[in-house]
């Protein structure tokens, strides 16, 4: 028999508080690695999530503090009695990590700088992407390079006819795509506002396959990650990954602060629509904390093992 520094407890509350956390992690980061729109409810709803996740780490925070000392005494018969861990806890917390690097990442994905502006812009005055008739096309299409399907798109000026609120009107889309030359009759992607047709109209090339290639890396990369950390946590000893549960000061609050670091360099992004190279490098630096947040927490806790 020996006796370590005295412990604290895994109390109900602490696993309740730590349920919560992770519940309010993951739906933080599957809504962040979806490619959904640059609108206001999208933003909110983030910033919701986000801050309900903050409230639960300060939940887990204090039920972790305020859980009862016991002293770890190591029996053969205690450890027998001991609650066994998880199988599912170090699996999901395998899968956590590369998920919020790639959630960090999808942050980049759109359109940036004035071009994201009048995207947001667009979508808080009610308006979207839509798909309107040609009525004419105004010059000769020009191939841009791009093959789909073993069709070349081309790019033209076309004109279409937008049922705004006060009234149709006939206005110039510049720089339309379309797969194949167009021809009165097709259809072309464009975004504007109904209700403000000040802000004007402009070809909507902000769609999956504009910024798809991009976010196929990121999810392949994101997917592969997954496969890999989750592989790494479920071959490691249970017990050590279960004893990062209660909230310990030197080991959490540091790599807590990183990740909040993580968020406020996306802020700018989702804010103030950057340019697309400060966009991807806050976005970069962004994805790596979570990978420091966890180097962090593995050698201080390597630490106070080796040293019990």
């Amino acid at each position: 028999m020996y006796r370590t520094q005295p412990q604290r407890r895994s109390t109900p509350w602490t696993r309740l508080t730590g349920m919560l956390l992770m519940v309010a992690c993951y739906a933080t980061l599957i809504v962040g690695v979806l490619p959904l729109p640059p609108d206001a409810d999208v933003r909110d709803l983030r910033l919701a999530l986000i801050s309900c996740t903050f409230l639960c780490v300060l939940m887990w925070i204090t039920a972790s503090v305020r859980s009862p000392r016991t002293d770890a005494v190591v029996l053969d018969k205690a450890r027998q009695r001991e609650r066994r861990p998880s199988r599912t806890l170090p699996i999901l917390l395998g899968l956590a990590i590369p998920l919020a690097s790639g959630a960090a990442l999808v942050q980049a994905v759109g359109p940036d700088g004035e071009q994201g502006r009048w995207v947001s812009e667009v979508y808080a005055a009610g308006g979207g992407a839509y798909e309107i008739p040609i009525e004419k096309v105004l010059d000769e299409p020009d191939p841009t390079g791009v093959n789909i399907n073993d069709v070349d798109e081309y790019a033209a000026d076309v004109m279409v006819t937008l049922p705004f609120d006060d009234g149709a009107r006939t206005v110039t889309v510049h720089g339309a795509t379309t797969v194949g030359k167009p021809v009165k009759g097709d259809t072309v992607a464009v975004m504007y506002a109904p209700g403000r047709p000040t802000l004007g109209v402009r070809h909507n090339d902000n769609g999956f396959f504009s910024s798809g290639l991009a976010l196929i890396w990121i999810w392949a990369l994101t997917f592969f990650l997954c496969i890999f950390t989750a592989g790494v946590f479920a071959m490691s000893r249970r017990d050590r990954i279960h004893s990062v549960r209660r909230f310990r000061t030197d080991v959490h609050g540091p790599a807590a602060l990183v990740l909040c670091m993580g968020v406020l360099f996306l802020l700018p992004g989702a804010f103030f629509h950057t340019s697309t190279w400060a966009g991807w490098l806050l976005a970069l630096v962004a994805a790596s904390t979570p990978w420091l947040a966890l180097t962090w927490v593995v050698q201080r806790r390597w630490r106070t093992l080796t040293r019990t």
